[in-house]
């Protein structure tokens, strides 16, 4: 069902029956948060199809109008739109009367496509509108842009008009950072064509505002963008609610050895868990199932977007800092308290059962939010009856979607405290460079934006006396942290300042000045020991960003400094990478480092230990692999760690040329035979058979034994393959039989009394191990003769490569296995059963349903796997649209869960669709739901088929009772279950 639940509109919401609301009526149905107020800014006509808005120097408000969407439906999403219609918009709209509603409007700029954000910038405006990013500019006075240039292009357009880079916002650096829509590109400036394109597959970027230069950045996010007064960015995806950029592919660039491709931090709760709580009621459940009743629920995030991080003060001190996230396909808004957590963040919700704001009217469409001068939340609000695109709608069922209603209205809300009075507005406009350094000590971030920013477009040096003293002594410390980054952008940050921010009370103060420090080296080498002390603060975030730094770092007393944070902090994954990101050239001082300093924390330590040692044995000399290798099986620490250090170094060496031909391609018994690695082999046994035993402990111990042979392994394995096991355990033996490669190993995956008894997602994972080698093929095809596993348990991806393979024996028997599922029209067998979906169902029937043939690699209400996309929003689908999805599932297959197959230069294929990647290395999602990050030095060939890991035929898996009642468990209500 990889389609489900993954389009960029994410929830159905079949043409409803509610009666459009005038702006005053619509006020009426907000439920908002106790002790605040909602009032309207600014309604159609002055303002239609708003997406996005920007205050400018003058608190004139200037709106995005994105009035074509949801635009065309293609055939073929790989294919350019048609030519965009020229009805976009940014509307100037101003308080002429001071009433704190906009009563006037200027058409600042018409004729664009499809507009989706803004950022002021030099008294003009710069607005993303695919495949463009425009600077349009009042230089007359009349209000109306006589300037209009694109300064960048080719971000592409070639998926739906959601999915189109968005959200331009000035970040603390100076640079303006842009979420990728989930879009690649190969960008050009056209002010500057001597730059070089820059091309890449989905990726956020940023850009010099002033010099046009394009860079990617870290991140994939879809509409929406926000910083914290610190300069820690956050985006948003339809199922992930707060994403946080933590780690930028510069800094994973370093170490080319390093098979790390993360760099977004799921901040919040997501998808099954990531919780709303709608009292709009969106009602499709009894058009398209009768034999259904609905209710409001509690539902998941499914169209999440605009996310902020709010800086102002008149919602409230509590609510200064949290993260706002809007959900318009269920008519919200909601807040999450977010708070540090290691070298990221986490949010919860403030309380349960209710949202920041809802609403009961289903034409409430909050897609933006923004901090206002005045310190409230602004909330645009599309006002549209369908939000979803009609790409993402079953073509058969579009004629059911009004996707027309509301193209002509649109409102714009500010929402503050009830008690909140209304604040004069200080003149604007006439500021002296004095007045703008003392704005960034204001408490609303607004207003110290505003002041960074104008700062940033003066560059007058009369600003550094004044921005020195700020960092010295401001009360605030955002102040103190936005005044060191407008020095360092004036080139004026010198070492005395640095010194004194690297001591400052607050942290975040702290790791702007790590961060700034690190790039001042070399005009400032006193730095060094400020910089090395902040090995030891007491904040992990400064810990990070001192590892992070120290990387770069080419001082010898930079590496105790980076094995004492690994030591300290190695149980966080983030600072894990970030150290051995900075150690790609001296790696063997790193190891030797970090095995003399103390160890606090057992579990930490192996985590850290296992990690260098794969990405050592990926860089290192082969003799200093053989001598860290045999230290290891000989050494006298506590055996935990060395088990999991033994496994990375195996990991590591296994992609190396020098062991493709020797001992069977088993790269531990050509670096190391003899005794000593016979008795860790035992010992790992030992663990590995010992229920007893730590749970991480036996996971390495396992995955280890797919390193000896089977004669002294296949035992042990395949007894791990029992369903009293718990599934980690299972996965572990699986891939270890993977590893082993040896027949006898797949004849015990696929035997008949542990096939029957096996999970979804573990059965899912034999299928991925019996499919990668030949030699297991012809024992999965065996055991497909015998009966014992069904052609359509095979997904169409792995029938399609079996039937293409290299071996015409394997070729031949593939296609006779395979003959019934590839023959006939899928589409004809969907129109064939849509009829049952008239018969009566019972949800209950199809829990179990469900957890046989879905389980493995989709969640549904916080249960299953996480290779495709989340259940827990498609209730609210017509169940035909399901139908379709469960016998087409390559119908319609988002660009992000199409699949790709990577051989490596060890001779293993591995499937999966692409999770996240960098200069160096990609990791891919496999359907056993397991990640794989392989090494770009390590890929034969890689191969992007545009299928689905779901496999055609699912229904002969089920009756057809079993059918209707697996649609009726995805469509029923959860408090019912």
């Amino acid at each position: 069902m990889v389609a489900l639940a993954a389009s960029a509109g994410a929830l159905f919401a079949a043409t409803n029956r509610a009666p459009f609301l005038k702006p005053e009526e619509a006020l009426k149905t907000f439920q908002l948060e106790p002790g605040l107020k909602i009032e309207l800014v600014a309604a159609e006509p002055l303002v239609v199809d708003p997406v996005a808005m920007a205050f400018d120097d003058q608190g004139r408000l200037y709106v995005v109008e994105n009035r074509g969407y949801p635009g065309s439906v293609k055939k073929n999403s790989n294919l350019p739109d048609p030519p965009a219609p020229l009805v976009g918009r940014i509307a100037r709209l101003e308080d002429t009367d001071g009433d704190g509603r906009y009563d006037k409007r200027t058409e600042f700029a018409t004729d664009l496509s499809y507009p989706n954000g803004i950022t002021v910038w030099r008294g003009g405006v710069f607005v993303t509108c695919a495949p463009d990013i425009l600077y349009l500019k009042d230089n007359d006075g009349d209000g109306v842009a006589d300037e209009r240039r694109v300064v960048l292009t080719g971000f592409e357009t070639s998926r739906t008009e959601q999915l189109r880079v968005s959200s331009p916002t000035l970040g603390l650096d100076g640079k303006i950072y842009l979420a990728s829509g989930l879009n690649g590109g190969k960008v050009t400036s056209p002010v500057h064509p001597e730059y070089e394109p820059i091309a890449f597959t989905p990726a956020d970027g940023r850009f010099d505002p002033d010099t046009y230069f394009y860079e990617r950045t870290g991140g994939r996010g879809q509409f929406g963008l926000s910083f914290d007064p610190f300069g820690h960015r956050f985006t948003v995806s339809n199922r992930h609610p707060v994403l946080q950029i933590v780690l930028e592919p510069w800094y994973l660039k370093r170490n080319p050895h390093l098979a790390f491709t993360d760099m977004s931090q799921e901040v919040s709760k997501v998808e099954a868990q990531a919780r709303v709580f709608p009292i709009s009621h969106v009602s499709v459940t009894a058009d398209f199932m009768p034999s259904l009743m609905s209710k409001p629920h509690a539902g998941t995030f499914t169209s999440a977007c605009g996310v902020l991080i709010f800086s102002g003060t008149a919602l409230g001190a509590d609510h200064t800092g949290n993260a706002f996230i809007c959900e318009p396909a269920q008519n919200l808004v909601q807040r999450q308290v977010v708070r540090g957590e290691g070298a990221s963040f986490r949010s919860d919700l403030p309380y349960e059962g209710r949202e920041f704001l809802a609403s009961t009217d289903v034409w409430f469409r909050p897609v933006f939010l923004s901090d206002g001068p005045d310190g409230a939340l602004y909330v645009v609000d599309m006002n549209r009856r369908e939000i979803d695109h009609p790409q993402y709608v079953p073509e058969e069922a579009r004629g059911r979607f009004d996707f027309e209603s509301g193209k002509a209205t649109g409102r714009i809300y500010r929402v503050a405290r009830a008690d909140q009075p209304a604040r004069r507005r200080p003149a604007m406009g006439k500021e002296t460079v004095a007045d703008l350094v003392r704005g960034l000590d204001s408490a609303d971030g607004w207003w110290r934006v505003r002041a960074h920013r104008l700062l940033l477009e003066r560059n007058d040096r009369a600003a550094v006396a004044l921005l020195a003293k700020r960092v010295a002594d401001s009360p605030r410390p955002e102040a103190r942290a936005a005044a060191l980054r407008v020095l360092q952008s004036l080139q004026a940050a010198d070492q005395a300042i640095l010194a004194r921010a690297l001591a400052d009370s607050h942290p975040g103060v702290r790791e702007q000045a790590v961060l700034l420090g690190g790039a001042a080296l070399k005009a400032s080498p006193g730095l060094v020991e400020p910089l090395l002390a902040k090995a030891a603060d007491a904040d992990a975030h400064v810990r990070f960003a001192t590892a992070l730094v120290l990387g770069s770092v080419e001082d010898r007393r930079a590496v105790p400094a980076l094995a004492a944070i690994a030591v300290r902090d190695g149980a966080d994954r983030w600072t894990r990478a970030a150290v051995l990101s900075g150690i790609g050239s001296r790696m063997s001082d790193f190891l030797t480092a970090v095995m003399a300093a103390p160890q606090p924390n057992p579990a930490a330590f192996a985590a850290v230990m296992e990690d260098l040692g794969r990405t050592f044995a990926a860089g290192a000399p082969l003799d200093a692999c053989r001598a860290f290798l045999n230290e290891m099986l000989t050494g006298q620490g506590e055996l935990t760690w060395r088990l999991s250090t033994v496994l990375g170094l195996a990991d590591g060496l296994r992609g190396r040329s020098e062991f493709k031909s020797k001992s069977g391609g088993n790269p531990l018994v050509a670096l190391a035979p003899g005794a000593a690695l016979d008795g860790f082999i035992r010992e790992s046994t030992r663990i590995a058979a010992d229920e007893r035993a730590p749970v991480h402990a036996r996971i390495s111990a396992i995955a280890l034994l797919g390193y000896a042979d089977f004669d002294r392994a296949g035992q042990v394995l395949g007894g791990l393959l029992e369903a009293r096991h718990p599934p980690e355990i299972q996965m572990q033996a699986i891939r270890a039989f993977d590893r082993l490669g040896d027949p006898r190993g797949a004849e015990l995956l696929v035997q008949e009394k542990n096939w029957g008894r096996y999970t979804a997602s573990v059965r899912e994972a034999v299928v991925a191990s019996v499919t990668a080698k030949p030699k297991m093929i012809e024992v999965l095809f065996a055991a497909i003769r015998k009966g014992v596993v069904r052609p359509a348990e095979i997904s169409s991806l792995r029938r399609t490569q079996l039937q293409k393979h290299s071996d015409p024996a394997i070729r031949k028997a593939a296609e006779t296995l395979f003959a019934d599922l590839e023959s006939g029209d899928r589409m004809k067998v969907y129109r064939s059963l849509r009829d049952l979906l008239a018969s009566p169902a019972d949800a209950a029937k199809g829990v179990a349903v469900f957890a046989r043939a879905c389980a493995a690699c989709h969640t549904f209400r916080g249960t299953g796997g996480k290779v495709g996309p989340d259940l827990s929003g498609v209730r609210h689908q017509p169940a035909d649209a399901l139908l379709l999805h469960i016998i087409v599932p390559n119908y319609e297959v988002v660009p992000a869960y199409q699949t790709i197959t990577v051989t490596t230069t060890d001779g293993r294929s591995v499937s999966g669709w692409l999770a996240s990647e960098t200069e160096t290395s990609l990791s891919l999602r496999t359907a056993a739901g397991t990640e794989e990050s392989l090494l770009r030095k390590d890929v034969a060939s890689l191969n992007a088929s545009g299928l689905s890991l779901m496999p055609d035929g699912l229904e002969q898996t089920m009756t057809k009772d079993e059918l209707v009642s697996l649609i009726a468990y995805l469509k029923s209500d959860p408090d019912a279950h």
